[in-house]
């Protein structure tokens, strides 16, 4: 498995190009529309973006997918089926308090949604509320690799202060990937850098 990280949007954001198929590749979210060293590395690389994942619906991780579908009209689009409603409410979705305008994708595009127990490029769906309700990681086992989102930081967690968060969802969530999941597992986050879960799991719950 190759993973590329570009760091995307005003609030660095991180997106995962993911891909052991050239000709099926995987985008976990999207959250600025400085696009041009994607695109560039897909063109250099002769890479297909079949589609796009989104860990949960916040602005910062979906941002750049009007740009991306200027460029690929035949993505598939998957999201957590709770948080499906902040790809057409700004509010929901924060593009109102971050850029001061609506984000609203078009009814006509296709969602696939996600629930725990789902597979979508060889990773496992984890359900994780607390940043949203439908935040989302994804587990590759083969790999020992997990897309974390918003839910788990290295040395960290996202916000639970916004629409739909919730500190006990949360609590719970973190509970749940840091204990159920092998500690050698690596940790691919939402912002900043890398980490394993053991690591987390000593920092937050001191086990």
């Amino acid at each position: 498995m190759e993973i590329k990280n570009f760091v995307l949007g005003g609030m660095s954001t991180n997106a995962y190009l993911v891909w052991e198929n050239k000709q099926d590749a995987t985008l976990f979210d999207i959250g600025g529309e400085n696009l041009k060293p994607l695109i560039d590395f897909l063109e250099e690389n002769e890479i297909v973006l079949k589609r796009v994942v989104f860990t949960h619906g916040h602005y910062d991780h979906i941002g750049g997918l009007m740009k991306l579908l200027e460029y690929k009209m035949d993505i598939d689009l998957y999201i957590g089926y709770e948080d499906k409603e902040f790809l057409y409410n700004s509010n929901l979705s924060l593009s109102s308090q971050i850029m001061g305008s609506e984000f609203k994708l078009g009814k006509d595009k296709k969602i696939i949604t996600l629930k725990e127990g789902d597979t979508v490029s060889g990773f496992f769906v984890i359900d994780t509320p607390g940043h949203t309700k439908g935040s989302k990681c994804f587990y590759n086992e083969a790999n020992k690799v997990m897309i974390s989102g918003d839910t788990l930081f290295n040395m960290g967690y996202g916000r639970v202060d916004l629409p739909t968060g919730s500190y006990e969802d949360i609590v719970r969530s973190l509970n749940k990937i840091c204990k159920n999941y092998p500690a050698e597992t690596i940790v691919y986050p939402g912002h900043n850098g890398m980490t394993k879960l053991g690591v987390e799991r000593k920092n937050l719950f001191g086990e």
